[in-house]
């Protein structure tokens, strides 16, 4: 996306829901939403171990999950100088199966 359409500091939050490995310059992105977020402003990256392999970069493929946190981590870290970078597993707990019921 071309964020060069708004001025510096004019987002509280930017957010990047499942679409991070198809960037195919990240670099670019990320210091352009880091330009144009407030000071305090919070940028969201949420990606997932599924994605469309002929869409995704080749680096994303050959990553496992820790791979993957590794190559988001080094695109905050190598586009601009991010107050912090904070990396969160929200995967859910895997839930019990319920018993079949009986019959008789």
């Amino acid at each position: 996306p071309d964020l060069s359409q708004f001025d510096d500091e004019s987002f509280d939050v930017v957010c990047n829901v499942v679409s991070v490995d198809y960037l195919t310059q990240p670099l670019d992105i990320f210091k352009e939403v880091h330009r144009v977020l407030r000071p305090g402003g919070v940028s969201l990256v949420s990606f997932s171990n599924r994605c469309f392999p002929t869409k995704a970069v080749a680096m994303w493929l050959q990553a496992d999950d820790i791979g993957r946190l590794t190559i988001v981590g080094s695109y905050y870290h190598y586009s601009a100088k991010w107050k912090s970078i904070e990396a969160l597993d929200i995967k859910l707990p895997r839930m019990k199966t319920p018993e079949r019921p009986g019959f008789g």
